[in-house]
């Protein structure tokens, strides 16, 4: 369900961005024009020559920042890294002035009446459901930091880029063979019997010794290469070992504690829940809806009756937590959707509720820990605010240093440049793909781009865990085959592995050649058989690892038909759909709303791909360590 739910607070950040534009209409002049005074006059991209602003690229970051960390609450500092509020600005913003710049070129044109119209009909120019009238609409501007004339071209640019995105994807169609498609992937339901078939014991036979091993070892060179090298110098700026050095007053302490302390330090009521989910779409049939309360009901008799909750929700749950037998840790108001929200809440630690529906099917929920609200006291977050004041001011320096570094290291200069400021210069070694520099942790990311720089190549500040580092390429390294003695244990699986396939393989043809089932074929492999049922279309069994090829199967499989063995790292799977059932009646109902969805599918992907082409083709310039900084600090 939390994967659901991320889903869905995907499609609400599209909504709330929109009320962020209207924001940038209010204080900014739109496309990159001057921040207002007391802003920093600098760009914080250019798009073909074209800047965007500091001030509108932080305004805009702010209300992304606020709107995160109303939704996620104290959870939003633990997501802020990954989340990268300014990168994710930065690139809407840029995404926006390459649609307006495209418009322009394909003399898109809006008229002053449209304009006026779009004015008129603006909720926020509107008094009891009419406009507010010539004058009063002008004195809004009269003495503030936007004058009309500036809202006005904010108003036309947005309407000459939703007129352009409206001709791009006007052309979308539809037509009935997708829609039944579609129809089917969301209502057929299976019965499949499957194999799961360990390689190890379905191979046979002893281990293969050691001359095999080198023989096939010899034989595949390719498969146990690791690929070019680099070697390299570089110079790690480090925060934590600036932060140490920075100060910090007891005063600015205790203001960020208060600042902070209803939305980091106050932790409201929590529980902790597991659960068991029957999907459900939205629009279920009354017949559907029927058949899966019916399930989930002799699932909770069982549940109540005193079965273990977690074995039931690994059997029956269709949900991504179903392997962690349900359990989806602790959560406070306001992050689950408000029905089973009321059931976590109002259940005691240990309580079964019963049988909760919301958006995603019925649930059943079994509490299992809960937390009172608490504030942490200042003495108790002390220590930690300290530090991460100290990191923050660090952060900030590091990336002014290394920049300043970087740009003075360019051409080969590392060492020289490195002298002259007393820094430490280090050896990378040879260092290959998916290798990380000795002595920094989680630095692939550096060696990474050492592979695409040349000999003697400075490149720019790379952010690692520790700090920001600078490299420069000093020579390179040929593939290298790596040591039969390290990747031993990998040969012999690779080996087991292909024995098991032709074993399988010859077994499946022989059983096809006498028109047999996946029973004949479990018999002949001493294998056990297993069933899936009630599965929705491109759902795997229980256990089965989310494999596209298996996916696939059970999409176009024929009832009867055997699947061809698919390694997994659960072993060789063998598939067989014994059953496909629908109720095609309700095609008829569902087939506009199935056109509908796919329609706006296929016109969001045509978007995003116009967006990837322009980017190819435009010049863009980001000011790396303002974003960067912004997401840091």
């Amino acid at each position: 369900m939390l994967q659901q739910m991320r889903e869905l607070f995907r499609y609400l950040k599209w909504i709330l961005l929109v009320i962020v534009v209207m924001f940038l209409w209010w204080v900014f002049v739109p496309g990159g024009s001057a921040p207002p005074t007391g802003t920093d006059a600098g760009w914080a991209a250019r798009v073909n020559g074209e800047p965007i602003s500091v001030g509108v690229f932080q305004a805009y970051a702010r209300q992304l920042d606020a709107t995160y960390r109303s939704l996620l609450g104290e959870q939003y500092e633990q997501q802020r890294a990954v989340i990268r509020v300014g990168q994710q600005a930065i690139n809407s913003l840029i995404e926006e002035e390459l649609v307006y710049q495209e418009a322009v070129e394909q003399g898109i044109r809006v008229t002053e009446r449209e304009v006026a119209d779009a004015i008129t009909r603006d909720p926020s120019l509107q008094e009891n459901g009419r406009f507010i009238g010539l004058e009063r609409y002008r004195r809004l501007f009269r003495g503030g930091s936007v004058g009309l004339a500036a809202f006005e071209a904010g108003v036309r640019r947005d309407l000459m880029i939703d007129k352009f995105r409206s001709l791009v994807e006007d052309g979308v169609e539809v037509h009935d063979d997708e829609v039944e498609r579609e129809f089917l992937q969301r209502n057929e339901r299976l019965t499949v019997d499957y194999l799961v078939l360990d390689r190890t014991a379905v191979a046979g036979g002893a281990e293969p010794d050691d001359v095999e091993v080198a023989a096939y070892y010899d034989a595949h060179p390719d498969r146990y290469s690791r690929g070019d090298g680099r070697t390299g110098l570089y110079v790690l700026f480090s925060a934590r070992t600036l932060a140490e050095s920075r100060e910090v007053s007891d005063a600015e302490v205790r203001d960020a504690y208060d600042r902070a302390r209803d939305s980091r330090f106050t932790r409201p009521e929590q529980r902790r829940a597991s659960h068991i989910l029957f999907r459900l779409d939205p629009g279920a049939s009354p017949a559907e809806v029927e058949r899966v309360e019916k399930k989930a009901r002799a699932v909770l008799r069982r549940a109540r009756s005193g079965e273990e909750f977690a074995v039931l929700a690994r059997e029956f749950s269709e949900d991504s937590t179903a392997a962690a037998g349900g359990d989806l840790d602790f959560f406070g108001r306001g992050r689950m959707v408000k029905e089973f929200e009321d059931a976590a809440f109002s259940l005691e630690v240990g309580g079964i509720g019963d049988l909760v529906r919301t958006a995603f099917g019925f649930h059943i929920i079994k509490v299992t820990d809960a937390r009172d609200a608490r504030t942490v006291p200042f003495e108790e977050a002390r220590a930690q605010i300290l530090q991460e004041l100290k990191m923050n001011r660090a952060r900030s320096e590091v990336l002014k240093q290394s920049a300043a570094f970087a740009k003075a290291a360019a051409g080969g200069k590392l060492e020289s440049a490195a002298k002259a400021r007393g820094l430490t210069v280090n050896e990378t070694g040879i260092v290959r793909s998916g290798d990380a520099l000795p002595g920094v942790a989680a630095s692939q990311s550096v060696t990474a781009r050492m592979l695409a720089l040349g000999e003697g190549e400075v490149s720019e500040p790379i952010p690692v865990p520790a700090g920001q580092v600078v490299v420069q390429v000093t020579g390179s390294a040929p593939p290298e085959p790596r040591p039969l003695t390290e990747i031993r244990a990998r040969v012999v699986e690779d080996m087991l592995s292909e024995r098991a396939l032709e074993r399988v393989t010859a077994a499946l043809e022989a059983v096809r050649s006498r028109s047999g089932s996946i029973r004949d074929l479990g018999k002949r492999l001493e294998a056990e058989i297993r069933t899936g049922e009630d599965l929705a279309r491109g759902v795997l069994p229980a256990g089965l690892p989310a494999d596209p090829g298996l996916r696939r199967q059970l999409r176009d499989l024929p009832p009867g038909a055997l699947g061809e063995p698919v390694a997994t790292p659960s072993g060789l799977v063998v598939l067989s759909v014994r059953e496909r059932r629908v109720d095609r009646d309700e095609l008829d109902v569902e087939r506009d709303s199935i056109r509908d969805s796919l329609a706006r599918q296929r016109r969001d992907r045509l978007y995003r791909a116009l967006l990837r082409r322009l980017r190819m083709e435009s010049r863009i310039e980001l000011n790396e360590p303002l974003v960067t900084s912004l997401d840091q600090g």
